[in-house]
């Protein structure tokens, strides 16, 4: 353990840092990149790269530091993105708003002007501070210390703020002319600029000593008026160096305890849990220690009977975050995607959680123009001569042009289907599923066959079914059908069965088109192949793009004949083996991989296009959408997919409110099937510190292989109902 810890700390050395997070607190959350499809919670002490986007909710507040020691604070409900990394080094550094408040220290070392960029306008400046309120259709400008050049997008009208001074540009494009600051604002300038490193005064330029804050023609110089904001904003309350507030900047510990009721595996349980969360510099550690009790008080020991049990209480474990130049979690993954998606596209190993919990781990390395990023999704099943492994390096040769190759193999697709005892024999072929020892009973008395006398339940003890038949009275053979012993055959071993495994490899390449402020746009080509059969898949030409708030994307896609795209996605750990019956004349059922689905089904070579869009609306929800079309005469594949998540700070008594719906590769795109997945998340504040969460999730399993869903015993609901204390 120490040997990886030192590993760790030295990869991470190799890398530089570029912008940190030096403070938090509340709902605060980031895309390490604007091709990123979900939001992730931000952690203290995190690394931001160029291209990260920092989200903040309610009374949330987020301090960014870069490489001089520059600060910006992203208010409550503001976004802001880091286009191009400021620092000393380089000429200029870029920062895009998208609605809220904003307070930014620079130091006056840049050799060129750091540009901060709203909908409407923007601010160049060199060394100084001052606050940017950025709104649907205008932007204003309060500088405390220094001047900013205020102007539109296209520099051609423009005006300069000095200290004690404000300003503001609309949708006309033309700035105003700098006004002072009233007391009220001035006071409001001073609270958010409370907490920031003060420049020494030898720091300062002679020339731009003149250019310090000079009060405004109705502030009394003396005393200064006491900080008085329009309205209450705790979110950038002043703090001592002695507030508890302030070791929080160190890190620490969040804990929560939930309390409530969890459907697992049509049973339901009470639940009783505690989720600590901490982190030390770049670890992060985050545990789930829950116990699952039945209506007798009995608690779920198929969460507490192995030692993969106790490593299951751990939902991850990190080291820094994804994006960074060293990145390292295990756990818990979600929404894992390869390259632009063709094989591998929001892969989740939670899908059935928490009846089913997955151990996996993510890795990303950058340094230059390298990159590498990796996935197992479950260690126990690895060590069970399964798991699924996916990886992708990636290469910029010269200019924005990259290059990826990507490779995902699953060594053993049988390993999908549950198997409580490790013996290799699915729970639902296996007569006695929580003994690894036996698994065959022939007439269904409960005694195994390895210890039945009577292992065909005729009434005749197996030794005498042979005497009758081999040495009949008088020599006359009464053998017949109702004398022999007719036992079950060996059940199906996901171990020792043949074209198990599944490899695919990818090939990618993308550069951008066009890399303007309201107009981003990237051109890709992906190629896609089964080395087991042969079977192919391209997209070209594919696109995307940004407009303002809308992420959108569409590709032209042919494959060949066995070929189906996103293979490992959402829905993968449900599909990647099922049961069907043997044929139409018998109910034997056996084990179906979705290597086999291929076969079977994807007999056709296709054409057609996907097309999907994400649209973040003033943030106040979010919303996603995604339609495959794949046909050829009668074959049609379709894929549709659909999110809908709301910002519920303008919503009184709701922290969390969202619903999606998903089916993948479909022949009819709303019939149920193992690739179909839907739920809602509905959290409601009680108190400060507790509120009820309801997470309802509802897959399907076709249970008797009949191709089709039907019965209560094939629906899989998963409803969490909870209540949380979090302190």
């Amino acid at each position: 353990m120490r040997w990886i810890f030192i590993s760790l700390i030295l990869f991470s050395a190799l890398f530089s840092q570029t912008a940190k997070v030096r403070f938090l607190m509340g709902d605060v959350t980031y895309k390490p990149n604007s091709f990123a499809a979900t939001w992730q919670t931000l952690k203290l002490d995190a690394s931001l790269q160029t291209g990260a986007i920092v989200k903040t909710g309610s009374e949330s507040l987020c301090e960014i530091e870069f490489s001089d020691g520059s600060v910006s604070k992203v208010l409550a409900n503001s976004l802001l993105e880091i286009r191009k990394m400021p620092s000393p080094e380089s000429d200029d550094g870029e920062l895009i708003t998208n609605l809220g408040k904003f307070f930014f220290y620079f130091k006056k070392r840049f050799l060129g002007k750091v540009k901060i960029r709203s909908s409407v306008g923007v601010a160049a400046i060199r060394g100084t501070q001052f606050y940017l309120i950025d709104q649907p259709a205008k932007t204003s400008v309060w500088v405390r210390e220094g001047a900013v050049e205020l102007s539109d997008p296209t520099f051609q009208n423009s005006v300069m703020i000095k200290a004690g001074f404000k300003s503001e540009i609309a949708s006309t494009g033309i700035p105003s002319a700098p006004a002072p600051l009233t007391q009220q604002e001035l006071a409001e300038l001073e609270m958010v600029s409370e907490g920031l490193p003060q420049p020494a005064p030898e720091q300062s330029a002679p020339e731009e000593k003149m250019e310090e804050r000079k009060p405004a023609p109705d502030e009394q110089p003396e005393p200064r008026p006491a900080p008085q904001p329009q309205e209450p904003q705790p979110q950038v309350k002043p703090q001592t160096p002695a507030a508890p507030e302030q070791k929080a900047r160190k890190g620490g510990l969040r804990t929560g305890v939930s309390l409530g009721a969890v459907t697992i595996d049509g049973q339901i349980y009470n639940q009783i849990g505690v989720r600590p969360e901490f982190s030390i510099g770049k670890v992060g550690v985050a545990l789930d220690l829950t116990l699952y009790l039945d209506q007798n008080g009995n608690i779920r020991k198929e969460n507490w009977d192995s030692f993969k049990d106790i490593v299951e209480k751990i939902y991850y474990v990190r080291w820094a975050q994804r994006g960074d130049p060293f990145y390292l979690k295990v756990g818990a993954i979600d929404n894992y995607r390869l390259g632009f998606g063709l094989l591998m596209n929001r892969y989740s190993n939670t899908v059935e959680y928490p009846g089913v919990i997955r151990t996996g781990m993510e890795i990303g390395m950058k340094r230059g123009p390298y990159g590498f990023d990796g996935m197992v999704n479950n260690f126990s099943e690895v060590l069970s001569g399964g798991g699924l492994f996916a990886g992708r390096f990636s290469y910029r040769p010269f200019g924005a042009l990259e290059i990826g190759l990507s490779m995902v193999y699953d060594r053993n697709q049988y390993k999908g289907l549950k198997d409580r005892d490790g013996d290799g024999i699915p729970d639902l072929l296996d007569d006695f599923p929580d003994d690894k020892n036996e698994a065959i009973d022939s007439d269904g008395d409960g005694i195994p066959d390895s210890r039945d006398f009577d292992r065909d339940g005729d009434g005749f003890t197996d030794n005498l079914d042979l005497l009758i038949e081999t040495f009949g009275p008088h020599g006359v053979d009464l053998y017949n059908e109702q004398d022999s012993v007719i036992l079950k055959p060996e059940p199906f071993d996901v171990d020792q069965a043949k074209d198990k495994s599944q490899i695919a490899i990818a090939l990618d390449a993308s550069y951008p088109i066009l890399t303007f402020k309201y107009l981003q746009l990237i051109t890709y080509a992906q190629y896609a192949k089964y080395p087991y059969n042969g079977a192919w898949g391209i997209t070209f030409p594919g696109f995307w793009a940004k407009f303002a708030f809308i992420n959108a994307y569409a590709e032209y896609r042919v494959f060949g004949k066995g070929f189906l795209p996103e293979y490992f996605n959402t829905t993968y750990e449900l599909e990647r083996a099922t049961y069907k019956t043997a044929n139409d004349t018998t109910d034997i059922i056996i084990p179906y991989t979705k290597r086999q689905y291929l076969n079977d089904f994807a007999t056709e070579r296709l054409r057609g296009f996907v097309i999907g869009a994400d649209f973040d609306l003033w943030n106040m929800m979010i919303f996603g959408a995604e339609y495959q079309n794949m046909s050829r005469a009668n074959v049609r594949f379709r894929t549709l997919r659909a999110n809908l998540d709301l910002n519920t700070s303008f919503i009184p008594r709701i922290n969390r409110a969202g619903a999606y719906y998903y089916q993948n590769n479909a022949i009819d795109l709303f019939k149920k099937t193992e690739g179909t997945i839907l739920g809602y998340r509905l959290e409601y504040e009680i108190s400060p510190s507790a509120s009820l969460l309801i997470d309802f999730r509802q897959t399907y399993r076709d249970v008797n292989g009949d191709g089709k869903i039907s019965g209560s015993n094939e629906t899989v609901k998963t409803t969490i109902i909870q209540t949380v204390m979090r302190f």
